[in-house]
């Protein structure tokens, strides 16, 4: 343990290894028999190094836990296929469906508890937002801007959801192909207030700034009351991504195996 001062409250006291994504999240891509796969623009490799640094003090750990990391942890998709989230979001009707895309109101789900979904996804944006998570590099993974300190109030319940700041939630409909998370990053170089982080089936877009339009908090889980959530296939497009991000990239040779597969 380390001495030193504790982002989320501000207090000056034992702090502990803190991770960016929970460990539960490592375990459930992992594959039978296997690792989980770890890829960036530069290596492609077969890991279980979890990504955890010495940040928050206990009672920090345990607000983020509480607020909403023990309520979301166990609905994302598996390997095995399930993927409680979506069957929990699918006990109601959609209020609209348009093609293949159907957007349901959280609003009147019972099942769903919309407080602790839009605070385990602020929790992964803030503390993406105050470390780098990288070794050797010290700037944080993404720029929150002046609304870093507006998340960390609200994350305590010191101040309410910020008012320049929306978040959208996207859902894949099962099966979930990509079982896989991403670190939370920029969504857009033209837009720089847009952020997004995928995790086993459930896509969280934050929005921030004074730029954001009205047909933005309309579709937002966090401005509309409805709390709209939309389900959609966007799998092809995360995995095109995907493939781009890994053909630049060194492969380790514990893929090799898995790459000559496919």
């Amino acid at each position: 343990m380390a001495i030193r001062e504790c982002p989320l409250c501000l207090v000056t006291k034992e702090v502990v290894s803190s991770h960016l994504l929970s460990s539960a999240l490592y375990k459930y891509c992992t594959p039978p028999g296997g690792k989980p796969i770890a890829f960036s623009s530069e290596i492609v490799l077969e890991s279980s190094r979890e990504l955890q640094h010495p940040l928050l003090c206990v009672n920090c750990e345990d607000t983020l836990n509480k607020g909403g990391e023990e309520w979301m942890l166990p609905l994302f998709a598996r390997f095995d296929g399930s993927f409680p989230f979506h069957d929990l979001l699918a006990q109601e009707p959609p209020a609209i469906v348009d093609g293949h895309v159907k957007v349901y109101a959280a609003a009147t789900n019972s099942r769903l508890d919309a407080a602790k979904i839009t605070h385990f996804a602020m929790g992964m944006f803030w503390k993406a937002a105050i470390h780098s998570w990288r070794g050797g590099k010290t700037e944080p993974l993404i720029d929150l801007q002046p609304y870093t300190e507006e998340i960390r109030k609200y994350l305590r319940s010191e101040a309410p959801f910020p008012a320049d700041a929306i978040l959208m939630i996207g859902v894949v409909p099962p099966p979930v192909r990509h079982v896989a998370f991403t670190l939370p990053y920029q969504g857009s170089s033209q837009a720089r207030n847009n952020f997004v982080l995928y995790i086993l089936g459930i896509e969280f877009t934050l929005l921030i700034g004074k730029a954001i339009t009205e047909e933005q908090r309309s579709a937002s889980f966090t401005a509309h009351l409805a709390r709209p959530i939309l389900v959609v296939d966007f799998q092809p497009m995360m995995q095109e991504i995907a493939v781009t991000v890994m053909k630049a990239a060194r492969k380790a040779k514990n893929v090799e195996k898995y790459l000559v597969k496919r």
